[in-house]
């Protein structure tokens, strides 16, 4: 099985320069406005679509994307996403449970859950926690000047066995090692 295309430079830089510019407004750290959980969604799901994994969905199976969170308008934010393309698959979006085994992403918002000391192989973790990406986690999303931007972990990725596109990493505001 030959592996999906790859999108171009400049359509990573677009997709992820068009999240990561979107401004968030301005809300207490517990609640997270519609803007906010929409815009965390879609950057979510752009990582989604430049991520390799060591082993591939089946064909026709679905990318689960599992979501730590009690936020109802997070939760919503993400739903949204059900069903659309993430390279050849489609996203199915759940409420994370107690594994992160049929996981391919995880999004772990604020401190819903401690990360194992090692990472869970083939699953990409995405949290917007501060200090999400220094404590175990792949990619932190972080607040600077009124903009998403996101930090990488690239031991993290290396210790599950996934692959995020260098067009990524090189958006990256910083890349831990």
């Amino acid at each position: 099985m030959s592996s999906p295309p790859k999108p171009s430079m400049r359509h990573c830089r677009w997709a992820i320069g068009l999240a990561a510019s979107l401004v968030w407004l301005s809300a207490p750290a517990q609640d997270v406005t519609a803007a906010e959980a929409a815009l965390k969604a879609r950057v979510v799901h752009t990582l989604a679509r430049y991520t390799q994994w060591p082993a591939s969905p089946s064909e026709g199976a679905p990318l689960r994307l599992c979501v730590a969170t009690r936020d109802p308008v997070l939760l919503a934010a993400f739903a949204a996403q059900q069903g659309q393309p993430a390279a050849s698959y489609r996203i199915e979006v759940v409420p994370y449970s107690a594994t992160a085994a049929d996981c391919r992403v995880l999004f772990v918002h604020g401190h819903a859950l401690r990360l194992p000391d090692a990472s869970v192989p083939g699953v990409l973790t995405v949290g917007d926690a501060d200090g999400f990406a220094t404590r175990g986690g792949m990619v932190e999303l972080v607040l600077v000047n009124d903009a998403l931007r996101f930090d990488v972990n690239l031991a993290a990725l290396r210790g599950a066995r996934v692959q995020l596109s260098s067009q990524v990493l090189r958006l990256a505001r910083r890349v831990i090692e």
